[in-house]
Parts: structure tokens; C-alpha cells; sequence
């Protein structure tokens, strides 16, 4: 999981948490069969993601952009017509396989070849 973090966040000290933390969703992630609801991620994580969004979203916007984890809103009306939103967040590992091989890969040939 070493390589896979320090993809994401690079190789600083001071990411050590934000690595931590990440490896947390991914764990959790695949022990729930892929799938979680914010919410869930928000107790296991035990942080709040109204009182302290960016230690919540940080990490997940990491993984967003590696195509590691997708999120899937959706729209909820309650009784009184009050509209609620439900997010979902799904590990996509075959997609963060395919973004190194599209990316990582081209980029490091298209460097070699042009030096």
C-alpha cells in the first residue's frame, strides 16, 4: 500500500496523516464490498465532514483524481418535500489500473523519447 499512497500524496512528511488516513478509506472500502455511504466513511473516519471538510475530502479527492474511488450522488425527498442528497462512494480499482497504464505509462515514454 506504500506505492499506492505515495502515488497519490507524494513522498512529503507531512502527508504521513493524510496517507494514513487514505489507506483507512481504501481498507474500509473493500471491507464494505466496494461500496459506502459518506456517512458510514464519515463515523469509521470519526471526522465530521461539516465541521472539518478538508481532513474529510482531502484524501477522497486524492483518490478521485487516480480514478481509485468514483462518487455517485443521489437525489432524496423526505416526507415534507425536502430535498436530501446521498452520496456513495465506490472503489474502482480496474479504472485506477487503467489511469496508470493511459497515463504513467505514456508520460514516461514520451520523456525518454524526447530526452
Amino acid at each position: 500500500m506504500k506505492t499506492v499512497v505515495t502515488l497519490l500524496h507524494g513522498n512529503h512528511p507531512k502527508t504521513k496523516k493524510l496517507k494514513d488516513r487514505t489507506i483507512e478509506i481504501i481498507k474500509f472500502l473493500k471491507q464494505n464490498g466496494g461500496k459506502a455511504e459518506a456517512s458510514q466513511l464519515e463515523a469509521k473516519l470519526g471526522i465530521s465532514r461539516t465541521d472539518d471538510p478538508s481532513m474529510f475530502y482531502k484524501p477522497l479527492a486524492a483518490l478521485k483524481r487516480w480514478d481509485l474511488v468514483q462518487t455517485h450522488k443521489t437525489v432524496i425527498f423526505d416526507e415534507t418535500g425536502k430535498k436530501h442528497f446521498k452520496t456513495e462512494y465506490e472503489l474502482t480499482q480496474n479504472m485506477f489500473y487503467h489511469y496508470i497504464e493511459k497515463t504513467l505509462l505514456e508520460v514516461v515514454k514520451s520523456e525518454i523519447e524526447t530526452a
